[in-house]
């Protein structure tokens, strides 16, 4: 819109001649180069080989060396994250394991029980087996699958990690035993 027949712009500095902070710079002259980001990552192969603690095989009934055929052997573990510290090229990196998958093999030819679930011990449990047949020693394996993130210099966001590690622990071994019952006279029998 024109007013007073004066064009509408007519007070504005053209863009090309505002005044600068900048020194004007020589396109011929070289510049120095700006430093290159680092990227910092862990790979699948750099977990797998960190020092992760197996989950310790809990096996009920506890504190005895053996368990009863046909009967609910229980056994857990915990599910708990780790955190392991490392250094990646000078810098800080924290990687955090979170237990998966558990695969529980008992020990007589079964097939391994296989959850997302570290189990529970009694009377919640969640993950039990009961032995078919006597025999002197047994011991539960447990593979716990971990997958994993990493924090650079405790800043940021967890960043996952691709692929996954596994740990393998191994119960004390244990007996299994057969109870057979039988009625026997007693106090009771007298009483008639």
């Amino acid at each position: 819109m024109v007013t007073d027949d004066a064009a509408p712009v007519a007070g504005l500095v053209p863009c090309d001649d505002r005044p600068t902070d900048e020194e004007p710079v020589d396109a011929d002259e070289e510049q120095p180069d700006a430093p290159e980001p680092v990227i910092i990552s862990v790979s699948a192969s750099d977990f797998v080989e960190l020092p992760l603690v197996p989950a310790q095989v809990r096996v009920q009934p506890e504190g005895q060396s053996w368990t009863v055929v046909n009967l609910d052997t229980i056994a857990y573990t915990s599910g708990e994250a780790q955190v392991l510290s490392t250094q990646v090229l000078g810098f800080d990196v924290a990687v955090r394991a979170t237990p998966v998958e558990f695969a529980w093999d008992f020990g007589d030819g079964s097939d391994p029980v296989v959850t997302s679930d570290p189990g529970l011990p009694f009377p919640d449990h969640t993950v039990a087996h009961a032995y078919s047949a006597v025999a002197e020693e047994r011991r539960v394996s447990l593979t716990t699958t971990w997958v994993g993130e990493f924090q650079v210099a405790g800043q940021g966001p967890w960043i996952p990690i691709a692929g996954t590690a596994q740990t393998t622990s191994v119960s004390d071994p244990f007996e299994v035993l057969e109870v057979r019952t039988r009625l026997v006279p007693g106090p009771q029998a007298d009483r008639n």
